[in-house]
This record gives C-alpha cells, sequence and structure tokens, in this order.
C-alpha cells in the first residue's frame, strides 16, 4: 500500500514539475469537445474558470476506496494557474455511463507569450470514489479544443 501511494505521489509530482511522464498511459482517446457552448465562462456548476486548450493525457489508478484521475492539459499561453478537473454534471452523477470532468484553470492577468510546450503543462488530480464509480463505462475530461476519454 505505501508503495502504491508512493508511487501516485511520485506521478503526480513529475506531472506538477512540467514533465509530462504520462503520455498514453491508460488508453486514454483524444476526442473533440463535447457540449461546448462556444461561451467557456460559462459552466453549470457556476465555475467562471475557463476550460484549458488541449487535454495532452489522461490516466486513472485504482487506490483504495475508489480511483486517481490524474489529466495534463496544455493551455496556450504561460501563466495559467489553480488547475482543477470541475464535474460537468450539476448533481456529480455519470450521464449514461460517462463521468464527465472539465479541465479548468485560472488565465493569467495581463497577456503572457506562447513560449515553450513544456513551459504551459498543467496538471490536475481528482479522487473519486467507489461509489461514485459503480456504474461508469468511461470517465471524459474535456478542453476547448478536444476531450479525452478513459475506462476506469
Amino acid at each position: 500500500m505505501t508503495s502504491r501511494r508512493s508511487v501516485l505521489m511520485g506521478l503526480a509530482a513529475t506531472g506538477l514539475s512540467g514533465c509530462n511522464a504520462l503520455p498514453g498511459i491508460g488508453g486514454s482517446q483524444s476526442e473533440p469537445p463535447s457540449d461546448s457552448t462556444g461561451d467557456e465562462f460559462q459552466h453549470s456548476n457556476e465555475d467562471i474558470r475557463p476550460r484549458v486548450a488541449e487535454i495532452t493525457s489522461l490516466a486513472v489508478e485504482d487506490v483504495t476506496g475508489g480511483a486517481i484521475v490524474l489529466a495534463t492539459a496544455l493551455p496556450t499561453t504561460q501563466g495559467w494557474f489553480k488547475p482543477e478537473l470541475v464535474n460537468d454534471a450539476p448533481d456529480g452523477k455519470p450521464v449514461d455511463g460517462v463521468l464527465s470532468y472539465s479541465f479548468r484553470a485560472v488565465p493569467p492577468r495581463e497577456t503572457r507569450r506562447q513560449s515553450t510546450q513544456r513551459s504551459r503543462v498543467l496538471t490536475a488530480a481528482l479522487f473519486v470514489s467507489d461509489s461514485r464509480l459503480a456504474g461508469v463505462r468511461r470517465i471524459q475530461v474535456n478542453g476547448v479544443l478536444n476531450s479525452r476519454s478513459v475506462q476506469p
């Protein structure tokens, strides 16, 4: 148990350091974004943070009592902060077996340069309990340009 937790913490730390150490892990697939309204500042859960541009990787790791969803995203410019996976359903329940999240972050106040991809990477993780995963066939994370999904 302890080694599994250490591995997860190491993976999270690696992702947060700007290195994308998880490309393709978990069998995630890139897809067109779902339910994009065109107004990225509006959200069913009243979160005013916009979606990040591109989801680059998605992984789900089984842990005691549930699973950890780990997503990596790439905003258009440097300076985005406070990344979080926000449930797309107002009640937080899966819709047709899909548990859907938006990858949201706070954009920089001032215009920033694009710079290198490595300097723009954001990572967000979320624990999902076994009870919430009951009946879930797929977990999906949405960005502006794409979404990725994986089977839990």
